[in-house]
């Protein structure tokens, strides 16, 4: 079979075979695009879900100690006792206002600002210096964290 055109140019049947295998290659070729992007789409979306869990697992472990250490009903020992509230007021400012809204009140109450302030005032104490540098690093973890886990934690 032949096909000619007007310009005298001829057209095989294996011509047409090989256009069309090339028009099925191409189209094999974007069916395989395609189903990868889904692919990564999918992969990507289970990953931040699985990212997400995690972050909400470690939050649990955190809360469960707080919750424990709430529980314990204190001591009578002072070093126990120092221990405990110090314990309690990390894991405050780990989870943060969002999660503990009532105990961030009570026993932080303090933003970044307000902690780089008391960092560079020269009147305090240097082991409370250490406490404001260590809950400024929590701050920007936590924040951090939720950014990578959570784009509405911003």
């Amino acid at each position: 079979m032949e096909i000619t055109f007007a310009h005298k140019a001829v057209i095989t049947l294996a011509d047409l075979i090989q256009i069309a295998v090339v028009v099925a290659a191409v189209g094999a070729a974007i069916v395989a695009l395609v189903i990868a992007a889904r692919d990564r789409r999918a992969a990507m979306v289970a990953a931040s879900k699985e990212r997400r869990y995690q972050a909400l697992r470690g939050e649990l472990d955190l809360a469960l100690r707080l919750l424990q250490n709430s529980n314990r009903g204190g001591s009578t020992d002072p070093i126990e006792r120092a221990q405990l509230g110090a314990e309690a007021i990390t894991l405050v400012g780990f989870l943060g206002e969002k999660r503990v809204p009532r105990l961030w009140k009570r026993r932080i109450d303090i933003d970044d600002a307000k902690l780089r302030a008391l960092l560079a005032d020269p009147d305090q104490e240097e082991f409370k210096k250490w406490t404001y540098e260590s809950q400024l690093a929590v701050n920007a973890i936590v924040r951090e964290l939720g950014e990578f886990n959570d784009p509405e934690h911003r």
